[in-house]
């Protein structure tokens, strides 16, 4: 422009070219135009960085950006690639370099960063609230001038709400409320005004501890109190509830300190006024074995006496196997102690449920409980820890299980070594241990491999019986073994090496265990005790191989003369484990808790229930039912809810509420600055208990979303008491979250160093 102007003046005449200021100026402007454009081209040229063009100083959290790539996509790092940046575009790609150092959920860029489900009923429900909500005349001037509903209809940028080059001081993370109100169907202009009222806040989800407050209150604090008045009841909500490290949430004080006082003889049995105290774990099933001998169903060895049942916990045991859980679905249902309708089929299931219990006891007492309950699974087929192993067991000693096989079944380790499948698995490992290669075995001849040791049955017959032990001679050994290859038994391993099986003791065990009944024997009768000691059997001497075995020695003495060798017991195996644990009584195994957060209960819930549909007949469902009865010992589910996971099973809410759990809310409460204006009625200043509420009624369902609190809802009216205009702040950031499944910010992506 300026050099045809100066070129039409100069072609004027010299009388009628311009002068005066009017021409000086046009030269300094000139002079000016052509500075600025050489100072931009060395500034552009000679300059280190483009931070020059910034509309504005960055916030501290970002002051050590120095380039504007970092978050601008469109801005590259050459000398012209800024002129990029003043084409508007999209804001996706600069919101994923956010995303480069502050951790999102996948849904990032839907409005709250929740999911398109969750946003989509939350907005049905808001829009009903809309239509009964008169929008004040600043809100509908707003979306007039600035429609947003094509906006929030797409993703959103992080710069819609975050908006930099603020000045160091500026809170990046605040939103006003004209920002909140653009995108909501909901328009109001404060808390106090228009604001919806509240739905049976904040009782959303039923608690995980069921605690009837009315009931406590009303009837069994007076009751305590007359009973008992040294025991200890709350005096304050602040007994029981405190608000934790985060001071948000009013949790609940640990059981010790809460409900120890009587609750906890509940737990272990103390209080059961019915009904054994332990949990029956392993038992041997009552038979009606008279129809069983008439059918020729050759079970072996079973006690006459049992009239137990087949605990689920049996059950789930013996259906790890595809070939179990159908011999389980058979007898389940059939009436085991009178089989006198029950065709050939499940005669033949019977006896097969028979020699699988002798299988599963033979597994425990030569093996490891973890080879027979490690492959249990969890839903999805993985592998059982050790230590989950070991809780489902509860380290129960194998001298239990041992000692139960001696009185019910005291012949199992010939009855097992005779099983012609025993014998075939035991030629495979032989022969596998010949050829030095590896042994495979399936889940099933694990539990009944003979653990690499070989049997000779006159010896077990002498270990088990209640005759007095005494050294068995080599010519003896040799002979109860060839009687046992003539029988067509596989020759066993030598005696030497079965020192660590209990089942089959060695001779030198042996002799161990005649050497103090000899020497007690020698003693003679307690001191003061009547009558004379009659003198020693000769307990050494070595009766020919054909002779009966020797009388026990309470026989062979005459009566007031043989020593008292076993000890009684006024207190019966229930009461002996007052404190929890393992005991035997009948013909079962019974565990009673130890206390609150028993290992044994809890895990077998927490492995059974994901496994465990309502209305299942599973053997895992068995298992969770008979744990979670309202008369099941340990009474775990009488203060912890159940709930129903949809097609996967039931959960017992043993943990309190996490983090976690909370996330995806929109509102957010924080306890602690409000115990400072609380009136002389402390925490019913805000929670009203209206005591005849089925809030009982609530728990005998399993969806945690129908519930009735004992306590009324929180009311808009108590809040705004105190929230408005001129008094406590009222902005929508107050009590709501914007990003409501959490943000991290920074994170850190620092790898390892390598040489």
């Amino acid at each position: 422009m300026w050099p045809r102007v100066l070129t039409r003046a100069a072609r004027l005449p010299k009388a009628e070219r311009p002068t005066g200021p009017n021409v000086l100026r046009d030269r300094i402007a000139m002079l000016l135009a052509v500075a600025t454009a050489l100072c931009m081209v060395a500034l552009f040229i000679f300059a280190k960085d483009r931070q020059f063009l910034m509309p504005g100083p960055l916030t501290s959290a970002h002051g050590a950006i120095e380039s504007c790539s970092t978050c601008h996509t469109n801005s590259g790092s050459s000398n012209v690639s800024w002129l990029q940046g003043l084409v508007a575009g999209g804001g996706h790609a600069d919101s994923q370099a956010c995303l480069t150092c502050h951790k999102m959920p996948d849904t990032a860029f839907n409005a709250h960063s929740a999911s398109a489900e969750a946003l989509k009923q939350s907005t049905a429900r808001m829009t009903k609230i809309a239509a009964a909500t008169p929008a004040p005349l600043s809100a509908r001037a707003q979306s007039a001038a600035f429609p947003t509903h094509g906006k929030v209809a797409g993703a959103l940028a992080c710069a819609t709400c975050h908006q930099e080059h603020q000045g160091a001081s500026f809170n990046l993370s605040k939103i006003s409320n004209e920002q909140c109100r653009s995108c909501h169907v909901v328009k109001f202009d404060s808390f106090d005004g228009d604001h919806p009222k509240f739905e049976n806040y904040p009782f959303k989800r039923r608690t995980r501890i069921i605690y009837d407050h009315a009931g406590h209150f009303g009837k069994h604090f007076p009751e305590i109190a007359k009973k008992d008045p040294a025991k200890r009841i709350p005096e304050t909500c602040s007994s029981c509830h405190n608000s934790r490290a985060d001071k948000r949430v009013m949790a609940v004080a640990p059981f010790e300190q809460t409900c120890a006082t009587c609750h906890l003889d509940q737990i272990t049995g103390k209080e059961r006024a019915s009904g054994p105290k332990g949990i029956a774990f392993l038992s041997l099933p009552g038979l009606d074995l008279q129809t069983l001998k008439k059918k020729n169903a050759a079970i072996g060895e079973w006690p006459a006496e049992s009239e137990a049942a087949l605990t689920p916990f049996m059950k789930t045991m013996i259906g790890r196997t595809q070939r179990g859980r159908a011999l389980i679905k058979t007898v389940d249902s059939l009436n085991l102690q009178d089989l006198t309708r029950a065709n050939d089929a499940q005669i033949r299931a019977v006896t097969n449920l028979v020699w699988e219990i002798k299988r599963l006891f033979y597994a425990l007492i030569s093996g490891k409980a973890s080879d027979v309950l490690g492959d249990l699974g969890i839903g999805g087929g993985a592998k059982l820890s050790a230590s989950l192993v070991a809780d489902l067991t509860a380290s129960i000693p194998r001298d239990v299980l041992v000692s139960a096989h001696q009185q019910w079944l005291p012949n199992l380790g010939t009855e097992m070594a005779s099983r012609p499948e025993q014998r075939q698995e035991k030629r495979q490992d032989d022969k596998a241990q010949d050829h030095g290669g590896w042994i495979t075995t399936t889940t099933e001849s694990r539990s009944t491999v003979d653990s690499g040791t070989g049997t000779i049955p006159e010896v077990i017959r002498l270990a088990q019986s209640d005759q007095p032990a005494r050294a068995r001679t080599t010519t003896e050994v040799a002979q109860a073994s060839g009687k046992a290859d003539a029988a067509g038994e596989q020759p066993r391993a030598k005696a030497g090496d079965q020192t660590d099986d209990l089942l089959y003791p060695t001779e030198e065990e042996l002799r161990g265990v005649a050497g103090p009944l000899k020497d007690a024997l020698k003693a003679g009768p307690p001191k003061g005790a009547a009558g004379k000691a009659e003198p020693p059997s000769n307990a050494d001497a070595a009766p020919p191989a054909d002779s009966a075995p020797a009388p026990s020695a309470a026989a062979a003495a005459p009566a007031g003369t043989a020593p008292e060798i076993s000890i009684k017991s006024n207190v019966d195996p229930e009461n002996w484990a007052e404190y929890g644990g393992w005991y035997r009584q009948d013909y079962a195994i019974f565990y009673r808790p130890a206390g609150h957060t028993d290992k044994f209960i809890y895990s077998w819930l927490f492995l059974s229930g994901p496994q465990a549909p309502k209305g299942s007949k599973s053997p895992a469902a068995a298992v969770f039912d008979v744990l979670r009865s309202k008369d099941a010992q340990g009474s775990c589910t009488k203060c912890h809810s159940v709930d129903d996971i949809q097609g996967k099973g039931r959960l017992v809410n043993f943990s309190p509420p996490s983090s976690e759990s909370r996330q995806g809310r929109f509102t957010q409460f924080i306890h602690e600055p409000h115990f400072g204006i609380l009136e002389n009625r402390g925490c019913l200043t805000c929670h009203s208990l209206e005591k005849d509420r089925p809030y009982l009624k609530s728990f005998e369902q399993g969806n945690p979303h129908k519930f009735e609190s004992s306590f009324g809802g929180v009311k808009k009216e108590l809040c705004q008491t105190c929230h408005t205009a001129g008094m406590a702040r009222q902005d929508c950031l107050t009590c709501h979250t914007y990003h409501v499944n959490g943000v991290t910010t920074p994170i850190m992506s620092t790898k390892v160093p390598t040489e």
